[in-house]
């Protein structure tokens, strides 16, 4: 089989793992409706004690991304062929895209003293970020900031499960190999990580990276949503990070694309399903012995 058959194949292989999430979070779960559907991620009992999520419907949570496609509606595939189209014309122009940013790169050397930074922070600062919502939450009674840390570390342990799949069937190289050189290796090339000198060679899409910091981002802006700059600081950070993986040489532009829409995507997914409700206005009918109007209603 030739290398440009072989990308074809592999490609198609992983197209419904990368479909799949960025679709699950419009379709509700078989056996819930309606309310039932937002359930907080961090409950609190009746003498007021904070509970950890229920794991059972995290599993359910991450069935329901993994079997997303069973469900898709005819807006859904439309889609989900546009991401996949999107996809496929910059893979195939990722070479070309990579010399053009490292020659970017190299004009300019404030580049390298912030993309080292941001890498960081796609990798490891994520967890802290996280972490520090739950905790500080935890240790200040503030209900909103610790569901907010719960539901990004929920998001970030789905999209790992998500992406690990699909490095696994693509087993793309990273283009720090073989100078910028594109290769798709298929499970048996992944599968060589484990060799003496292999580790993480073949594992570049989609990007690990970029799907963290993006279902991080998500969450944060989509509870702090009523506060314009937090989406915007939130989103602005999530797309730097995921560029700088590209200067730091461990990604191509394919591998943040589809890292940045799953992660979009299940963040929001998350958010929807365990989130609290959030306010709401309601319009009621009154009716009393003595008049009849309409009643309004806030829920904070």
């Amino acid at each position: 089989m030739t290398m440009k058959w072989k990308k074809r194949f592999i490609f198609c292989l992983v197209a419904a793992l990368i479909v799949s999430p960025v679709l699950s979070q419009e379709t509700p779960p078989p056996t819930q409706t309606g309310e039932e559907n937002r359930q907080p991620a961090v409950d609190e009992s009746k003498n007021g004690e904070r509970k950890s999520p229920v794991l059972k419907g995290f599993l359910q949570d991450g069935g329901a991304i993994l079997t997303a496609p069973l469900r898709f509606s005819a807006k859904d595939w439309l889609i989900a062929g546009g991401v996949l189209a999107i996809t496929g014309v910059l893979i195939r122009n990722d070479e070309a895209i990579y010399r053009e940013v490292k020659d970017f790169q190299q004009d300019h050397e404030w580049v390298d003293g912030i993309s080292s930074g941001l890498e960081s922070l796609t990798r490891i600062g994520t967890i802290y970020i996280a972490g520090g919502f739950l905790i500080g939450g935890l240790l200040f009674k503030e209900k909103k900031t610790a569901e907010t840390g719960s539901l990004a570390l929920q998001a970030m342990i789905h999209s790992f499960v998500v992406i690990q799949l699909i490095k696994h069937l693509s087993g793309r190289q990273r283009p720090s190999w073989e100078d910028g050189i594109d290769g798709w290796h298929g499970p048996a090339g992944f599968l060589k990580r484990y060799e003496s000198g292999q580790w993480a060679r073949y594992d570049a899409f989609a990007s690990g990276h970029t799907i963290a910091i993006w279902s991080l981002a998500t969450v944060i802006a989509t509870q702090y949503r009523h506060t314009g700059w937090v989406p915007m600081l939130s989103y602005t950070l999530a797309g730097l990070g995921g560029l700088a993986t590209i200067t730091e040489d461990l990604h191509w532009l394919s591998d943040v694309f589809v890292g940045a829409v799953l992660g979009y995507a299940i963040g929001k997914f998350v958010v929807r399903r365990r989130g609290s409700p959030g306010k709401r206005l309601n319009l009621a009918p009154v009716v009393s012995p003595h008049y009849v109007g309409i009643g309004l209603s806030y829920r904070f």
